[in-house]
């Protein structure tokens, strides 16, 4: 039986959570949506990704970051998109992400395991995986649109119709009450499609506003309620906004749910990306204790100021937009 914080049985229509800081009220409304159901083949649209809920009234949820939860009304709708079968028969065959450090983990409770302890030779070893899995820790892969091709459609079309980066990750557990990570938050927008199994929701707020990664760290919330607290089951929709805190339980049999990551531009990653630029320029580059006293330090401050103000006078946010999806994962 799946329930929620009020006790009160699921609304089979699309519930958008919001919040009323600082009573900390939960209020739920319905939106009614016309659009087609999803058939059981694999989604590799946005819209066939949140059907029932249209794709406008999707990117309207992005853009607001509101949270919002859609059951399903089929629990195989996301099956054919990769399940814990596909996934053990990619990683045997060697055909998973490994490009970066963090591609692959396995962890429980936010404590990581050293990865030498899942692999053999270097290659990850789904024997020992599997026993990870039944002593309730998690194995979390990102970056599985590299390998799937219907993943791949999803994150093109999502770079297409909102000029921001996207990528997926996949979440297997196992065990009553295994959790990947402790409370946190994503600063990236999420879409969760519950593909196998259950697994228990909790978040609380208030959320973290416009998170962007290495900002400073947050404390999370300490004693209240969740705002949420739900069982999503297979087929089911769930979309956290970033700055969300949320924790995670499975069920008694193998959970996999997918997270479907957006990653908006901010006016932080345009200006980071002005002052990477000047690495190529000597002037950027000269030590500063090193120069020819007083005079010489204050003529290089000078001409540092007079080539920022350069730079960021030449500034184009739009053309910076226009790059962001090709670049940002």
């Amino acid at each position: 039986m799946r329930y929620g914080c009020d006790g009160s049985l699921p609304n089979p229509l699309l519930r958008v959570v919001g919040r009323v800081w600082p009573e900390e009220l939960l209020a739920m409304t319905a939106l009614a949506s016309d659009a087609p159901t999803t058939t059981s083949d694999a989604p590799s649209t946005l819209a066939g990704l949140v059907s029932p809920l249209t794709e406008a009234e999707f990117l309207g949820l992005l853009r607001r970051r509101e949270l919002a939860y859609q059951p399903g009304a089929s629990g195989d709708r996301y099956a054919s998109l990769l399940g814990w079968s596909a996934l053990r028969c990619m990683i045997e065959s060697g055909n998973y992400p490994s490009k970066r450090p963090d591609d692959i983990r396995v962890t429980k409770d936010s404590h990581m395991v050293p990865s030498e302890r899942w692999t053999t030779d270097g290659k990850v070893d789904i024997a020992k995986l599997a026993e990870f899995l039944a002593a309730g820790f998690s194995v979390v892969i990102v970056h599985l649109e590299e390998h799937v091709p219907a993943l791949a459609a999803v994150c093109d079309e999502i770079r297409m119709r909102t000029l921001e980066g996207s990528f997926v990750g996949a979440v297997v557990t196992s065990g009553a009450g295994a959790g990947a990570f402790k409370v946190h938050y994503d600063p990236e927008d999420l879409v969760i499609l519950q593909v196998e199994g259950t697994k228990r929701w909790q978040i609380f707020g208030p959320p973290v506003s416009n998170p962007v990664r290495r900002m400073s760290k947050q404390s999370p919330p300490d004693g209240t309620e969740p705002i949420f607290d739900e069982v999503l089951e297979p087929g089911d929709l769930l979309f956290v906004p970033g700055g969300n805190w949320h924790r995670c339980e499975s069920g008694l049999s193998t959970s996999v749910h997918l997270g479907i990551f957006f990653l908006p531009p901010t006016g932080w990653h345009a200006a980071s990306q002005l002052t990477r630029q000047f690495l190529s320029e000597e002037l950027f580059r000269t030590p500063l204790t090193r120069l020819d006293g007083t005079i010489g330090l204050e003529a290089v401050e000078e001409e540092i100021k007079s080539r920022l103000v350069e730079r960021i006078r030449d500034l184009k946010l739009n053309e910076f937009i226009a790059e962001w999806s090709k670049v940002a994962y």
